[in-house]
């Protein structure tokens, strides 16, 4: 496994330090998770701004929604309760 050396802050480091004492987790494993877990928000974040924005786009929104309106019937796909 490569490494590289990062720079943070004595709060970053800090709370770090902390992270690792509560969880029993090495540094390098709770920054990739930390890493992760901002990856997943900016990504919703971007999701959720692009929905924002279509919305605002009314013609393009009421197409959206029969688009969707359209692949809700086939949901079942035949299949009984």
């Amino acid at each position: 496994m490569s490494s590289a050396t990062v720079r943070i802050s004595p709060k970053g480091h800090a709370i770090l330090s902390q992270l690792v004492s509560q969880t029993k987790t090495a540094m390098p494993d709770i920054l990739e998770q930390a890493l992760e877990s901002y990856r997943r928000q900016k990504f919703l974040e971007g999701a959720d701004a692009a929905y924002e924005a279509l919305q605002k786009d009314t013609k393009t929104w009421q197409s959206y929604r029969r688009e969707l309106e359209s692949l809700d019937a086939t949901l079942k796909d035949g299949l009984e309760d």
